[in-house]
């Protein structure tokens, strides 16, 4: 087992009005401590399941800059073994992933653009989506593992997966707009998973739908209702697929994404659509985003919203 990583996110905030259930909805707003040895991603092998665990319980695992660049490494690194055949991605602690970090929000603003022009928010932001283009093209087969809420882009991150088990006590939810942001990175991954007009619906309306909604409509693949089967449920899975050859499932993974009409989704055309929901991120943080954080940190109802 090792650890891959080094600094610790802390903080979080809820805006009233946005959830009926504040604490299990918000979104991750954090900081970093340096002077923690705890790291974002808890590395475990057993062959032939590499287990990413998201490692900030204290923080519901948001992912910031830190926890996807340690996540980026360690899928890079079981992606080029051989003897990986499943990569797994699990949440320590009640959450699964809060989602993005908005907590330094001041900092980002303050920062100015580089010699290159482009904002730096957009910078921050297309990072994510660069890591979710390389998770969906991996040859490994992947598997999230959702046993606690996944908001914003933690519920991006099970969308992105080729497969998805969540326990029942589960909760998945896109509150992105009621903040003044947008979903940027996650959205095409969300809607490729589960069609255009669910995503309209939980993206428009900030909706928290439950593990068994989220099955019906595919967001997961497995619903775990028995808590004493979840481990049962996810070695399940993994054996199922272990069954599989290695190459003939690498290749059936790449042939799905070859699809009518998807070989152009997975190709220039994402990269360009992410790079313009990059600015279009940017610029909402730098407009309506500033109210929705400063409500959310206040406890009130944004302005717009009154």
């Amino acid at each position: 087992d090792k650890l891959i990583g080094s600094q610790k996110p802390v903080l979080l905030w809820s805006a009233p009005g946005m959830h009926e259930d504040r604490e299990n909805e918000r979104m991750a707003t954090t900081t970093s401590d340096a002077s923690t040895g705890s790291a974002p991603v808890h590395v475990s092998h057993q062959s032939p399941v590499r287990r990413l665990e998201l490692n900030r319980p204290d923080s519901r695992n948001p992912l910031d800059g830190p926890m996807v660049d340690a996540l980026s490494d360690a899928v890079a690194e079981a992606s080029a073994e051989a003897s990986v055949r499943v990569i797994l991605i699990t949440g320590a602690g009640r959450a699964f992933s809060a989602g993005g970090n908005i907590g330094n929000i001041s900092e980002r603003l303050a920062v100015k653009a580089g010699a290159d022009g482009r904002d730096p928010i957009a910078g921050g932001n297309r990072r994510y989506g660069r890591f979710l283009e390389r998770f969906v093209s991996v040859p490994k087969i992947t598997v999230v593992a959702a046993a606690g809420a996944a908001m914003g882009g933690g519920a991006g991150l099970v969308a992105a997966a080729d497969l998805a088990i969540a326990s029942s006590q589960a909760t998945f939810g896109f509150p992105e707009t009621g903040i003044g942001l947008v979903p940027a990175q996650i959205l095409p991954f969300v809607a490729a998973r589960i069609g255009v007009q669910n995503a309209r619906r939980l993206m428009l309306t900030g909706e928290r739908i439950s593990a068994a909604e989220a099955y019906r409509i595919g967001l997961i693949d497995y619903l775990v209702d028995d808590p004493a089967e979840w481990q049962l449920r996810i070695d399940s899975v993994c054996a199922s697929i272990v069954r599989g050859a290695p190459t003939a499932l690498a290749t059936t993974k790449q042939m799905l994404r070859q699809g009518p009409g998807m070989d152009a989704w997975h190709g220039r055309s994402l990269e360009d659509y992410l790079d313009a929901a990059a600015d279009t991120f940017a610029r909402q943080m730098r407009s309506e985003a500033i109210e929705g954080v400063t409500a959310m940190r206040e406890k009130r109802v944004p302005d717009w919203a009154r």
